[in-house]
């Protein structure tokens, strides 16, 4: 038979109910099929005439086909109950696997008196005895009598020492285990807490970064975040210096669609215009091509613009008039 509900301490999970014995479940086993039951209502179950088969679904079975349960055992064993005296008067909570141990020592155990069969609590049972009218029709001898009364006092008052002490030791214990098991819980919770709060610190701590660098790069480039550039022939210098500071990285507040609009600008106003600027805009122009911050038809525009600088050149060193130079462009 399993163990009565009423006598744990708070709600058992319905999956550790029997199914035959509908109590919680004692020394736990495995059916083939995948029911779990006392072994003692098991083994009851199949030794009655004609039955083989499992009591929650029927399916053939043999007891010697079971398999204990031993997580399920430590699982019960570790719930808190109550003492079998508690109606008697005893208060003491302690582990099911502690309570036979208890229960031996426990103050509050009925004891049978010897003299008048009466039923009477561990410890009492000495007060009990040197009134029992039972015991004291059976001395004859009074020096006897009076011998076995102190016998039997100092007898049962050790015993009710001995009893008050070791439930004292164990009522100590389960208040020790409880306190163990709530600083065990509070110390999950602070690592889980410890956890978020270095997750949180780690991503604010990239964010500061990355804010300080763009702040840093701004600061560095002369960033002109209006991408003017090109409508002045001072404004294409920078533009290529701002290429070549960040060449293989762009840096993330850049738009790269607008960058390649104004070196388009750039290269139609000031490719050509016979004067210093020619090769400002030819910097830029091979600067933004060995970048990475173009697609690759972009390229391919810088590309065809360089090789158009390169027969202008060729040609204006040549002497070629300039009414002849836009034949080569």
């Amino acid at each position: 038979m399993g163990f009565s509900t009423h006598r744990f301490v708070g709600s058992v999970d319905p999956n550790l109910i029997c199914g035959i014995c509908s109590s919680v479940i004692e020394d736990a086993v495995l059916t083939p099929c995948g029911h779990t039951f006392c072994y003692c209502c098991l083994e009851t179950w199949m030794s009655k005439p004609r039955v083989n088969s499992c009591p929650e679904c029927r399916s053939t079975m043999a007891l010697r086909d079971v398999k204990p349960v031993l997580c399920l055992r430590n699982l019960v064993n570790g719930f808190d109950v109550m003492c079998d005296n508690s109606e008697r008067g005893c208060k003491l909570v302690v582990k099911l696997e502690r309570l036979k141990s208890h229960l031996q020592v426990c103050g509050y155990t009925p004891i049978k008196c010897a003299g008048c069969s009466e039923m009477v609590n561990r410890s009492e049972l000495a007060n009990h005895q040197m009134s029992c009218e039972g015991i004291s029709a059976s001395l004859k001898d009074e020096n006897y009598d009076s011998y076995m009364y102190k016998s039997l006092a100092a007898i049962s008052l050790e015993n009710e020492a001995t009893s008050l002490e070791l439930s004292g030791l164990l009522a100590k214990i389960s208040s020790l285990e409880f306190q163990l098991k709530s600083l065990k819980r509070d110390m999950q919770i602070s690592e889980s807490k410890n956890r978020v709060l270095e997750r949180e610190y780690r991503k604010t701590k990239d964010e500061l970064q990355q804010k300080r660098n763009e702040i840093l790069e701004v600061q560095y480039s002369e960033f002109d975040p209006d991408y003017d550039y090109g409508y002045t022939p001072q404004t294409v210098a920078k533009l290529s210096l701002l290429v070549a500071r960040f060449l293989l990285k762009k840096p993330s507040y850049v738009d790269s669609d607008k960058i390649f609009a104004a070196i388009k600008r750039s290269y139609e106003q000031y490719a050509r215009c016979g004067n210093q600027y020619e090769y400002d805009v030819h910097m830029l122009v091979a600067t933004a091509f060995a970048s990475n911050w173009f697609s690759e038809s972009q390229r391919i525009n810088f590309h065809c613009w360089l090789q158009s600088l390169a027969r202008y050149r060729q040609y204006a060193n040549t002497g070629i008039d300039s009414s002849e130079q836009h034949i080569y462009q």
